[in-house]
């Protein structure tokens, strides 16, 4: 397998971003295309033993017979001139094999502008001068791509294959780009011929995704650009992104002259077998190719991402034999995630069959009281509607599901805690209702992360433990943001008080007219405290109560002022009325702080987020990019500092923008 192509990807990551670009918002990259000259280009890179290096070299604009003059070469690795031999490509073993693919328009715009032969011709001049080592396949597009001829170093079938061809319908170049990089495959020096107009009409991919195919894919793209009304910011996008020029062919015979030439740099280009100095060997250095093609000066740059020095001579047809990756261990085998989803779900089977099956004996005992009530009943056989339904349903598989979930919370004695939770965040769930929605979300969320990771256990173990910290950060923000709202609601409360003990109400009168006058928080609140009073707890005891709950040092200052009334006496309606005016305008000034730290709290959810929806996102998408992380020593210690960084980071920021009024 060609290492070169993957050693080459990360140097050219710069061009495919602009690439993206330039498709996305219709910007050329003029750096993409040439109109004349000759250019010269490194084709990629292949290792070798004792410190060796080769390196494929082409010039670009060649005429037939021309070739890059090996007696010019010279080679700068990472600054440092370097001895280095050049053999022509075609005679070298160290090299892999080179293919490519000729992608041909024929869509009807094609044949309506008369270029039908024309293409053919190019096409087969390209292939009696391509040099005969070439594996060359066919692949025709208009308004779906089709591959005509598999990669073959017979030319003739080839040859044979484009008389077959024929022009008619629309235009699908992307696909047709992204359906060539799948038959080029990912082996040995790999590279496209482009001809078309530049248009697309009929495409289901993007020209984003076309030019991220040639990126991912490490396939070289020159595009031949034809027609007087060509679009050239496709094509000269997609010739970014794969590394290669876009040449316009006004008529028939420039169009040959360009297929010639083509097949002249691939006849012409070199193998050139340099040695790394040795306190580079192994490392990410900088390659400089300096020589003479058809009597002009070529250079080309990129960048070699280095890796280990091969031990042994290859084994196969090219390239170091392949070193196998450390054991990953239990966790990466392919076996372990599929059984313990399954050891889940046979667990959860079993629970749910013992929750249906099972009924509490109490339950039955009240059954079996009702039952035999019921003749001496006038309404028989009815049950209160509130005593059977629920959150979950009515069903009697939701109810004992309930039970059982009830069961646990009261043998772990999480009721009373999971209960004053709920009731602080205004959820009308019980607490065994609350748990098994609780589990729902965390089993939910990890077999969803298992689907769309193809059964990573990172992923899963991620999707738990998001599925198990999104129920409680949901129970927070409903907590925060309902003692906000009681606290919005407070002065309007105290002005009504006011005014009803004003009118002769007394303490608790003026609290049930709050109560019925007003909704949200405040109403339930003071509702709860009425309740209280009735049985008997002192009001001044029950509106504490509140004040604690809400977590409300306003309120309490409140409850203050009515016990020394209530001790001392005084105007208590006059008393509360100044406290409303006092708190009206903390309200008005706390909101106004409020909207000036809008932004700054805004900045901080983000910065605080953003890497870690980036880390999930990865993990699900592309988790090749974060194994180094948690697979070699120094990428465990970046994760320990990332976190510290921003947990510090995060803890910072809400110190910041946090404005106590």
């Amino acid at each position: 397998m060609l290492v070169s192509g993957h050693r080459r990807r990360r140097w050219r990551a710069a061009a495919a971003a602009g690439a993206l670009l330039a498709v996305a918002f219709g910007v050329a990259p003029a750096a993409a295309s040439t109109t004349g000259g000759i250019v010269g280009r490194i084709d990629g890179f292949e290792p070798g033993s004792s410190g060796t290096l080769t390196i494929g070299f082409s010039a670009l604009g060649l005429t037939a017979g021309q070739s890059v003059d090996q007696g010019s070469v010279k080679v700068t690795i990472g600054g440092q001139p370097v001895e280095a031999t050049t053999q022509l490509a075609s005679d070298s073993d160290s090299l892999p094999k080179r293919t490519t693919v000729l992608t041909i328009d024929t869509s009807g715009s094609m044949a309506e502008q008369g270029f039908v032969e024309p293409a053919k011709q190019a096409a087969r001049a390209y292939l009696d001068a391509v040099p005969a080592d070439v594996l060359v396949g066919l692949v025709s597009f208009n308004s779906q791509p089709a591959i005509v001829v598999q990669p073959t170093t017979d030319h003739d079938a080839v040859a044979a294959a484009l008389d077959t061809l024929q022009f008619r319908g629309g235009t699908a170049l992307f696909d047709a780009v992204i359906q060539a990089n799948r038959l080029l495959g990912d082996e040995g020096i790999r590279s496209q011929l482009l001809l078309s107009d530049g248009r697309d009409t009929e495409s289901s991919n993007s020209g984003e995704n076309a030019a991220k195919s040639l990126v991912d894919s490490d396939v070289t793209l020159d595009a031949v650009a034809l027609g007087p009304q060509v679009d050239l910011t496709q094509l000269q996008a997609l010739a970014t992104a794969g590394n290669g020029v876009v040449v316009e062919a006004g008529d028939s015979q420039q169009l040959t002259d360009v297929f010639t030439s083509a097949a002249a740099a691939q006849a012409g280009a070199v193998a050139i077998t340099a040695v790394v100095p040795e306190p580079l060997r192994g490392t990410s250095v900088n390659v400089v190719v300096n020589a003479t093609a058809g009597g002009q000066a070529v250079t080309d740059e990129a960048l070699y991402i280095g890796g280990a020095e091969p031990t042994a001579a290859p084994t196969q047809d090219f390239g170091p034999v392949p070193v196998p990756p450390a054991d990953p261990g239990i966790f990466g085998t392919t076996w372990i995630l599929p059984v313990s989803l399954a050891v889940i779900g046979l667990g959860l089977f079993v629970l749910l069959a013992v929750a249906f099956l099972s009924t509490d004996r109490e339950s039955q005992q009240a059954g079996r009281l009702r039952r035999r009530l019921s003749r001496y009943s006038l309404t028989p056989r009815q049950e209160s509607a509130a005593a059977t339904s629920g959150a979950l349903g009515d069903s009697g598989v939701a109810r004992s599901a309930v039970e059982l979930a009830g069961r646990v919370v009261q043998r772990r004695d999480i009721d009373t805690a999971l209960g004053t939770k709920l009731e602080a965040a205004g959820v009308p769930l019980r607490p065994a209702e609350w748990l098994l929605i609780h589990i729902g979300i965390a089993v939910g969320l990890a077999i969803l992360f298992t689907l769309l990771s193809g059964f990573s256990v990172l992923a899963t173990l991620i999707g738990l433990a998001i599925g198990l910290l999104l129920p409680y950060a949901y129970l927070a923000i409903k907590d925060e943001r309902r003692k906000s709202r009681f606290a919005a609601q407070l002065p309007d409360t105290l002005q009504l008080l006011s005014g009803s003990l004003a009118a002769g109400y007394s303490l608790p009168q003026a609290i049930d007219t709050v109560v019925r006058e007003t909704d949200g928080p405040m109403a339930a609140e003071l509702n709860r405290a009425i309740v209280e009073a009735r049985l008997g707890v002192p009001i001044e005891d029950a509106l504490e109560t509140v004040a604690r709950r809400m977590n409300s040092v306003d309120f309490a200052w409140v409850v203050m002022a009515i016990r020394i009334q209530r001790e001392v006496g005084g105007n208590l309606a006059e008393v509360l009325s100044n406290v409303a005016a006092t708190m009206r305008e903390r309200e008005r000034l706390r909101r106004q702080v409020e909207v000036l730290s809008a932004e700054g709290r805004l900045s901080a959810v983000i910065l605080a987020l953003l890497p870690i929806l980036f880390i999930v996102y990865l993990v699900i998408a592309r988790p090749d990019y974060l194994s180094v992380l948690y697979t070699t020593p120094l990428g465990i210690l970046m994760i320990i500092v990332g976190v510290i960084l921003l947990i510090g980071g995060s803890f910072w920021l809400r110190k910041v923008v946090k404005v106590e009024v």
